[in-house]
């Protein structure tokens, strides 16, 4: 999230809502619970990078196939990976387009 947050400030890009998976992340940004020392500055920042406005809610991962697996991606990468939507690696692309379309997404066993 965090970096994801600041690619978007470098391009010049609003946020206006936010989708995670993790619950817990959800409630520690959303001030309704206490978040770990450990990521409480990453936290902050991340509160920085987006209007006060924002709006940020949890989504099961169904809901987000692509983001989902671009994260899968992302573990078999070295170093930081950028895509976009005219090249995305094969096993995200079937992904984006039931995104598109609005379909659940479930994941593979």
């Amino acid at each position: 999230m965090h970096l994801g947050l600041r690619l978007c400030t470098e391009r010049g890009l609003s946020i206006s809502s936010l989708e995670l998976d993790s619950l817990f992340i959800v409630n520690c940004f959303n001030d309704q619970w206490d978040p770990p020392w450990t990521i409480e500055y990453i936290l902050r920042d991340c509160k920085n990078l987006i209007s006060p406005n924002a709006s940020i809610s949890h989504v099961y991962r169904e809901g987000n196939g692509l983001a989902d697996r671009l994260a899968a991606h992302g573990h078999t990468c070295h170093g930081i990976a950028i895509f976009d939507r005219d090249y995305l690696p094969p096993s995200c692309s079937a992904a984006y387009q039931t995104d598109l379309l609005g379909q659940p997404q479930y994941r593979p066993p």
